[in-house]
């Protein structure tokens, strides 16, 4: 982009200079996202016209919210139209203020102690925010319901899907229907009572690009174009999943691998729940949830797939103490 066609964005929205700018392109596939930094003070974001300005108010929300747990998080500009979306050709475009701190991805800080910061700050905001104005549009994290990149079904079914054929197509058409038996019957009982459960609206992508930190700590949180409304114990179950790495894979027993996996999720579990007390509903179901995480998630179907290329026997046993929940 040309500083001009910056500056002429900007003056929608009352800032009348550009000194020092730099562009950030992060799209993906048909996934339009520019990011422009200003000064340091400005952050221009640019995306598919698929944003809408419902969107942006309910995120303007949360970011407000965030911000009553101590949370610091980008403050969205209206424009002189009193709308926080412009038109920018065939995309639109949004402002916020720049928060200036380091990621977590790019520095050298206490890891651990900004995990542990992280986890709490979930526990207050569902604790303070519960059932609070839900946004329409579900979180990345979604069951059942779908989040909106999902098609027809959930993602942890489209994983699960890609498990069963895996195991299929390795001669284990036996452990592949006990796959699908065990995860149909912990839907089916997550189905029949989740629209009673706990929810609130989350950032939704806690990965360390969008963590920000100072002095060994979590200070903020940026990207909240996958925020949205989520169940509580799937929220804290999936950001708890963790994952096996291939040292301890290699070197360790399928019921080792297992028990020390259930542990620290146990663990990261706990920082949460000090902070948000479960109902007797949830409790009732938050194992199912895990389960359903433990066979379905993502980065675990991932690594299966992976680690059967090098210890199929070792990975099939770690499949068979999940199925035993």
């Amino acid at each position: 982009m040309q500083k001009q066609e910056i500056l002429e964005i900007l003056n929608c929205y009352g800032i009348c200079s550009v000194n020092e700018y730099k562009v950030i392109d992060s799209t993906n596939l048909d996934d339009y996202r520019l990011n422009v930094i200003i000064d340091n003070k400005y952050v221009l974001r640019i995306n598919n016209a698929t944003i809408t300005e419902e969107r942006l108010q309910s995120i303007s929300r949360l970011c407000e919210r965030y911000r009553t747990i101590g949370v610091l998080t980008p403050l969205l500009y209206k424009s002189k139209y009193g709308t926080y979306l412009t038109n920018y050709g065939e995309h639109v475009c949004y402002v916020s203020n720049y928060l200036n701190y380091a990621t977590e991805e790019e520095s050298e800080c206490d890891h651990t102690q900004v995990r542990t910061e992280v986890l709490k700050s979930i526990g207050a905001l569902s604790a303070q925010y519960s059932d609070t104005d839900l946004a329409p549009t579900n979180s990345m994290w979604s069951l059942i319901d779908l989040a909106p990149l999902d098609t027809d079904i959930d993602e942890k079914q489209e994983n699960l899907n890609t498990l069963v054929d895996a195991l299929i197509n390795i001669g284990e058409s036996g452990l592949a229907n006990r796959v699908v038996a065990f995860n149909t019957q912990k839907r089916e009982k997550i189905q029949a009572i989740y629209k009673h459960l706990p929810r609130c609206v989350i950032q939704g992508d806690l990965n360390p690009s969008n963590i920000l930190v100072e002095k060994n700590h979590f200070v903020g949180l940026i990207d909240f174009n996958m925020s949205g409304t989520e169940v509580n114990v799937n929220h804290f179950c999936c950001e708890t999943n963790g994952y096996i790495k291939e040292e301890d894979f290699l070197s360790k027993h399928a019921d080792v691998i297992y028990t020390e996996w259930i542990s620290a999720q146990n663990e990261e579990l706990n920082i949460i729940l000090n902070e948000y007390p479960l109902n007797e509903l949830e409790k009732s179901v938050i194992e199912d949830y895990r389960s359903i995480c433990l066979i379905s998630q993502y980065p675990n179907v991932m690594d299966y797939l992976y680690f059967m290329e090098s210890d199929k026997e070792k990975l099939l046993q770690i499949i068979e103490l999940i199925l035993q929940r």
